[in-house]
């Protein structure tokens, strides 16, 4: 993942290369920049290399990470017996976000990829891979970047002998992803037109190594995948992107396995259609993802576990009547998909969809050796597409980006985002020793507007988390304005129990929090729910430092668990106004900014820029500082 840092820390960051061997010769590194050329690849042995891609091309492709485009540097290494190699550009060094895979050869195509040695973001934006070689093996690593990433980098390489492949079955466990979108269907409107509902396909894959469960009959119906869809939108408004989630579906109850080969050679699963087997893939056109029949409430599963009730909830109070056309169909306000020509108010938009699986022996499985089930974390894959007009179907733009949620299209947009995961342990319904992690993805931009202001974006998308977010807090000087602040949310709809009531802001010291009610007074509240992402936006004078938000959970849970998560390596407004006496924020120092401190001054209660010593309490001594403020002008 990008983190996004001040402009002072990125000069103090992109050293010459020979600083960099100055400074990795102290800690036994080498600074080994690796060729621009796969078929040139610098031989190494373990050891840690500093090197850049900065100025490097693009010679490879990979499985992972959108990284086909970026600038990559290779290495050649040759194993000195049976062993493991581990390859990783985790830990300091590393200030960009890198994509690190291993190769058989240098044939520009991902079946030179050796199978399974590919990944993006192992350790917040670095990499990690481990790849089991034979005496004498030779293999390529490739050192590259997320989209247009690219820059210094520390990569250590680690063999450890002697170690054998894992006995095949039980170690990685039942894995279910979605290996490919595979289309979009658009069902109409409401009476109204307000409401257009669509549909998006799906061929799940399982990467495990034992079979992941797809009964949907008998007494164990309720081990099979549900599938959730939502539709995305960035554009740019007033200079600043936005990003947001425009619509969501109820979840497609998954049901007889076909067990193709869409993911590899399918090994067949010992009860057939029942379970999909591994390497096996199966497919869901938009029309089954559609079917209303087949569709249940998100608000019964548990994402966390995996878990819900059997037979499914069905839909009720749809829509005016339009159930036969948007019942728990992935619905999207009309407004949001229509005027994308040339002057229309979503001309420039771009479009995505993403879907996401949940089943309940992949999110609690526990691999051997671990205390933590990580399974449930790949899960949701997104795809861009083109909608031309609002009454014709969308079309796709490129492949699916496997693996991660469709808040990653906003970077695909904006490399400049930053988007962090924000992790907490979750209670592990049947292993006491152990946990299920949750996570929420946190995206964030902050952007200079006109006026000497900024404006601020965060989108945070619950992947699994089943209690929810509650509230999000920043830091937000008091002195610092807070204006046009937005919220925006996907609609439940077709009977879903939540509330749609937009989240409530309030500033305390030197913060800000956005909340809906607590889970004490309202269960339904409009709280972060799985498989939704919510964003919010201001503008404030205050300018931008990498700091923290706090999600606060919005369902209790036992004393042992957080509370709250933190998102780190965001940007957030920390920085007081340049100049404290201009209260209006116009970059003019005058009589009108005088008017507008003796109004808030004397206002009840008085308003935040009163209170010029930043003491949190407004006194006569405020009064007596904005004048001295005032005369000593601005800088």
């Amino acid at each position: 993942m990008r983190q996004n840092r001040t402009l002072s820390s990125l000069v103090a960051c992109t050293a010459p290369l020979g600083l960099l061997a100055l400074a990795g010769s102290a800690f036994g590194q080498t600074a080994l920049n690796g060729s621009d050329t796969c078929s040139g690849a610098s031989v190494v042995t373990a050891g840690i290399y500093l090197g850049t891609t900065a100025a490097a091309t693009n010679d490879g492709v990979t499985t992972c990470g959108s990284s086909n485009t970026s600038r990559d540097v290779w290495y050649r290494y040759v194993a000195p017996g049976p062993g493991s190699l581990r390859a990783t550009t985790c830990g300091s060094g590393t200030l960009f976000d890198t994509v690190i895979s291993a190769h058989n050869d240098c044939t520009r195509a991902t079946s030179s990829q050796i199978a399974g040695a590919c990944n993006d973001d192992a350790c917040g934006s670095a990499s990690t891979i481990n790849v089991t070689l034979t005496a004498g093996q030779s293999i390529l690593i490739r050192v590259g970047g997320f989209s247009s990433g690219n820059g210094a980098f520390r990569v250590e390489l680690a063999f450890t002998p002697g170690v054998t492949p894992p006995p095949p079955g039980g170690n990685l466990g039942p894995d279910v992803t979605v290996g490919n979108v595979v289309d979009v269907a658009r069902f109409g409107t409401n009476a109204s037109g307000a409401i257009t509902a669509y549909s998006v396909g799906t061929d799940s894959c399982n990467r495990g190594d034992v079979p992941v469960s797809w009964y949907d009959t008998g007494p164990r119906n309720r081990e099979h995948p549900v599938i959730a869809q939502n539709m995305f939108r960035y554009k740019v408004v007033n200079g600043a992107g936005q990003f947001e989630m425009l619509g969501q579906s109820w979840l497609k109850h998954g049901f007889l396995s076909l067990n193709s080969n869409g993911c590899g050679t399918c090994i067949t699963p010992p009860d057939g259609g029942d379970q999909l087997g591994v390497n096996c893939s199966d497919v869901y056109g938009a029309g089954l993802n559609g079917s209303q029949s087949n569709l249940g409430p998100r608000s019964q599963v548990n994402a966390s576990t995996g878990a819900f009730p059997m037979p499914h909830g069905v839909g009720s109070g749809i829509d005016g009547g339009q159930g036969s056309t948007l019942g728990m169909r992935l619905q999207v306000p009309t407004a949001d998909v229509t005027g994308t020509g040339s002057g229309g108010a979503n001309f420039g938009a771009q479009y995505w969809v993403d879907t996401h699986y949940v089943t309940m022996d992949d999110a609690q499985f526990v691999r051997p050796g671990q205390t933590v089930a990580i399974n449930g974390l790949n899960n949701a894959s997104y795809r861009k597409i083109n909608i031309a007009n609002g009454t014709g179907t969308p079309t796709f733009i490129g492949g699916t980006v496997q693996l991660v949620p469709g808040i990653f299209a906003w970077r695909n947009a904006d490399p400049l985002v930053n988007i962090v995961a924000a992790e907490y342990p979750e209670q592990h319904p049947t292993n006491a020793n152990a946990t299920i992690l949750g996570r929420f993805w946190v995206g964030a931009k902050a952007t200079q507007i006109a006026g000497g202001m900024w404006h601020y974006e965060y989108a945070i998308y619950n992947l699994n988390s089943d209690r929810s977010g509650g509230s999000f807090t920043l830091p937000l000087l008091a002195a610092a304005s807070l204006e046009n602040v937005g919220f925006r949310h996907p609609r439940s709809h077709s009977g879903e129990p939540f509330a749609n009531d937009a989240w409530t802001t309030t500033r305390e010291g030197n913060s800000v929090t956005f909340s809906c009610p607590t889970f004490t007074t309202s269960a339904n509240a409009n709280a972060i729910r799985w498989g939704t992402m919510y964003t919010l936006r201001f503008d404030s004078n205050a300018a931008p430092n990498l700091g923290e938000g706090t999600i606060g959970l919005f369902k209790p849970a036992a004393a042992a668990f957080p509370n709250t998560v933190t998102a780190p390596n965001i940007p957030v407004p920390t920085v007081p106004p340049v100049c404290v006496a201009d209260i209006n924020g116009d970059g003019l120092l005058d009589s009108d900014d005088l008017a507008d401190y003796i109004t808030c001054f004397f206002s009840t209660p008085p308003c935040a820029l009163a209170d010029q010593d930043f003491d949190n309490v407004v006194t006569p001594d405020d009064l007596s500082e904005y004048v001295a403020n005032f005369f000593a002008g601005c800088p």
